[in-house]
């Protein structure tokens, strides 16, 4: 080793040293860069979208009471309401409801049609119609977690204050975590309908609505039915009341209330396997009894039970399946549930619900 040694290896050192920390650092700098980027690209995206959703839904014809969804059937002593989501719209037959119970029926079930639509839907309705003699609402296991469709809300009326793609708004439930970290992500359910929406182009949505008079029930396309029990399946907890939209179907209640209009909540039945999927019925029957209870027009129809409806059967549901939440009812079952629930308000009205 020669004297000058140790100062050129320590020289090698601090050299290899700083060396390293320019690396860490440079990495950290890009990190951070890319971070920054990453926020900054993902808010500014979504923000766009909103704006464009705002545009597109102010640009939908609106004030229109009927929609390409409403189905009228019969004559009677007055008129009788459906509201509800889409497993009312295949569970509530108009043509056996107005024959058995003398109405003439307005069914304005669809998909996306949650408590806010219906309670701006009838305070629309009862400006311009006479009062209704009855109200059905097919309630749902998960309505309490679900929104009203925006397109919805603006083609009913230009006023309804729509708040789309809102990022306040809860997490997406595919991942809590990664829903915290970008917007988009935890908005992407609501913007894969936006973009539905818009790149259908349907011209039957903007077109003038005639009321579908005489409209029959129409059943689901098709039949698919997933008989076989897994071992294991996904199972989906129940959304206390009130939930996104709850508040809506209490101010319902109580203007329906003060017009003395009469309204059934009615719990459409699911097959076994979608009961052993909404694991909570439970608490979801409990709530909806304490619900209609608050409102002395209101009343309670359970027809998701063994002992009024087979749910055992498959031939009177469609797409039911252990891990699957959303089941409808056949054309056959709606015939069956129809019968029935027939049966149940004219009972109901016989011991003073009128």
């Amino acid at each position: 080793m020669t004297a000058a040694g140790p100062p050129d290896i320590l020289a090698f050192v601090m050299t290899e040293t700083s060396s390293a920390r320019k690396r860490w650092i440079t990495a950290g700098l890009s990190l951070g860069l890319f971070v920054l980027t990453f926020f900054v690209f993902d808010r500014l995206l979504l923000f766009g979208l909103r704006a464009g959703a705002a545009r597109y839904y102010a640009s939908l014809k609106a004030d229109k009471l009927r929609s390409r969804h409403t189905a009228i059937y019969g004559q009677g002593d007055g008129d009788l309401l459906i509201f509800g989501s889409s497993r009312a719209r295949y569970a509530f037959g108009q043509d056996q409801l107005s024959s058995r119970l003398n109405k003439r029926v307005v069914k304005e079930a669809a998909a996306g049609r949650f408590p806010k639509f219906f309670y701006y839907f009838y305070l629309k309705y009862r400006t311009d119609n006479a009062k209704p003699k009855v109200i059905l609402y097919g309630l749902d296991y998960f309505m309490f977690e679900k929104k009203s469709a925006p397109d919805e809300l603006a083609r009913l009326d230009k006023s309804i204050k729509l708040d789309s793609l809102n990022p306040a708004d809860a997490v997406n439930p595919v991942s809590p975590l990664l829903s915290r970290l970008s917007w988009l992500f935890r908005k992407k359910p609501e913007i894969d309908g936006l973009l539905t929406q818009v790149l259908k182009l349907d011209a039957a949505l903007q077109a003038e609505v005639t009321d579908r008079v005489d409209a029959g029930p129409a059943g689901p396309t098709t039949y698919k039915f997933y008989a076989v029990k897994p071992d294991r399946w996904q199972t989906r907890p129940y959304q206390p009341f009130p939930g996104v939209e709850g508040q809506y179907l209490e101010k319902l209640l109580t203007i329906l209330e003060e017009d003395g209009v009469p309204v059934f909540l009615v719990l459409i039945p699911d097959s076994v396997a979608t009961n052993d999927t909404n694991f909570e019925q439970g608490k979801f029957k409990t709530e909806a009894r304490a619900l209609a209870a608050r409102h002395k027009n209101a009343a309670v129809l359970d027809l998701n039970r063994p002992e009024v409806f087979d749910l055992n059967n498959t031939l009177l549901f469609n797409d039911g399946a252990w891990g699957r939440s959303n089941c409808h009812l056949t054309n056959r079952g709606m015939a069956d549930f129809s019968r029935k629930l027939a049966v149940m308000i004219r009972e109901a009205r016989s011991q003073g619900m009128t």
